[in-house]
């Protein structure tokens, strides 16, 4: 070929270094552009070698690139390349095989300045208050072909081995990152480009960024989750990391992942779990205020029991011939009775005690029975009738056991106080349980006054109350206790008179063992 064909293809008025090198690496042509770049004309640039271009160590690194263009690939990189003011630029670099039949003549060059970008990219990228890392994807990318070859689902393959993430990361060199995630993670640059990204993953990030892996394996557009990351002192704290995976394939597969500090934001969430778990507390206590007499005979009747069995067992032994089978009868009662007597304390004891909040697979139908224990005797005082309709198959919940009793507490014990103040012949509570849409439903209706539809939009707000006593959280507590369960607590007046309020659980997922939630300390 040319030097004319060459021009004719290549005309020096475009803005970047256009050559051609034959198959020994010597160039064959340049563009007049090579002038204002190397200093010399493109007449003194044809006939040197490639390393008489780069120097010998800028060519070496040259090395797999050109034995993958001999091959027949297009390649495409950036590197730095010298520059006649003694500076190296940084450049977008394509290499293109020429071949004459099937042998390889030689290949064309195109080298574009991007050192102007990279500035302005820079001055950003270094300005933002976010921490940007970006990182290698080459041996991720290689591993999944292998996998693909292999005739494996890769995103299942990644899905089953939570390992591969692990070895993903540790395995991603760190290309760049900004000066804020240099103080961020309290770490040199040199030092940060030395080691893997996966020193700054500790084992809790794991699961969120090994569902960032799948979601970029899955052909996603980007990804965001909140985890623990690692700075240099090895200390954890809480962040945000978002990645926007590229569209288009690279020839240096590379990701960059936007991290942001939430240390703030977790402590100001932790104080409200803390003043939230402090409210419910309070409305707890204020609760077996009221239920004080109930609780008082609810121990009562054991504990008389317990006595009255141990006289019986006394005058057994004081007989002349004392029965000893019926004495043994008599303590077996005492025993009996002084462990329900236990067990009302203990209730008791669980829903006065400040915690902060233990979930654990329950029984729903359980816990309406245990809270049921605590008020009973408090419910037939106000008058009202108790009519349970629980179903017996419902699956089982992961939540709170004393916070949804303090919930059913609160409006069965609401209930019963609006009946007592309302002047009729039938007084019924009617809680009653059933599966509906994937969610465990508890509904508490009543034949009191009921309330209006206004007053119904109100009854959920801190501090509302229709009591000339009540302190106006009970309500406000308990929507808030059945939200952070990820359910819904509704109220609406019946048709025929009276309230129902109705709450709404989700069933927990198979793979849930302890579910986040309110309140937490």
């Amino acid at each position: 070929m040319s030097d004319t064909d060459h021009q004719r293809l290549s005309p020096d008025i475009v803005p970047a270094l256009i050559s051609f090198f034959d198959a020994d690496h010597v160039c064959r042509y340049a563009n007049e552009h090579h002038t204002m770049w190397y200093g010399r004309s493109p007449q003194e640039l044809t006939g040197l070698h490639m390393r008489e271009f780069l120097g010998e160590e800028a060519y070496a690194t040259r090395a797999p690139y050109l034995r993958r263009v001999t091959a027949g690939e297009r390649i495409a990189f950036e590197a730095p390349v010298p520059h006649l003011d003694g500076s190296w630029r940084h450049a977008a670099i394509r290499y293109v095989p020429q071949f004459a039949g099937k042998r390889f003549e030689g290949f064309y060059i195109l080298v574009v300045d991007i050192a102007p970008q990279l500035h302005r990219y820079h001055r950003i990228f270094d300005a933002t208050t976010v921490a940007f890392w970006e990182v290698d994807l080459t041996d991720l990318h290689v591993r999944v072909a292998e996998l693909s070859e292999a005739g494996i689902d890769v995103v299942e393959f990644v899905r089953d081995r939570p390992e591969i993430s692990r070895e993903a990361l540790d395995r991603c060199p760190v290309i760049d990152l900004n000066s804020r995630a240099e103080e961020m993670f309290g770490v040199r640059r040199e030092d940060a480009l030395a080691a893997p990204f996966g020193r700054w993953c500790p084992p809790e990030s794991l699961p969120t960024l090994q569902t960032n892996l799948i979601a970029y394996l899955s052909g996603e557009t980007g990804f965001e989750g909140e985890t623990m990351m690692r700075k240099a002192d090895g200390s954890l704290f809480p962040v945000q990391i978002s990645a926007a995976f590229p569209k288009q394939s690279i020839s240096r597969p590379a990701g960059t992942f936007a991290i942001m500090d939430i240390s703030e934001r977790v402590a100001r969430e932790q104080a409200l779990a803390r003043a939230n778990a402090d409210l419910a507390h309070a409305a707890r206590v204020a609760t077996l205020g009221e239920l004080t007499a109930s609780i008082a005979h609810e121990v009562n009747q054991p504990l008389a029991a317990v006595v009255a069995n141990g006289n019986a067992a006394l005058r057994w032994l004081r007989r002349a011939s004392p029965d000893l089978a019926e004495a043994s009868y008599a303590v077996e009662r005492i025993i009996s009775e002084g462990a329900r007597a236990s067990e009302i304390i203990a209730r008791t004891r669980r829903m006065a005690i400040k915690d902060i909040g233990e979930r654990s697979p329950l029984s729903i139908d359980d816990t309406v029975q245990e809270a049921i224990a605590i008020i009973r005797r408090q419910l037939l005082d106000l008058g009202a009738e108790l009519q349970l309709d629980l179903a017996s198959d419902l699956p089982a919940l992961v939540a709170d056991r004393v916070q949804l009793q303090q919930v059913i507490i609160n409006l069965a014990v609401n209930a019963a106080q609006a009946m007592s103040e309302h002047a009729s012949d039938m007084r019924l509570i009617h809680i009653r349980s059933f599966a509906a849409d994937e969610r465990v439903v508890l509904e508490i209706t009543d034949t009191g006054p009921g309330f209006s539809a206004e007053i119904a939009g109100q009854l959920f707000n801190a501090f509302y109350t229709t009591k000339s006593t009540g302190m106006g959280i009970g309500l406000s507590v308990s929507k808030t206790i059945i939200e952070a369960h990820g359910g819904t607590i509704t109220a609406r007046p019946r048709q025929s008179g009276g309230a129902c309020f109705r709450i709404e659980l989700p069933l927990p997922k198979t793979s849930d063992v302890l579910i986040e939630g309110w309140p937490r300390g």
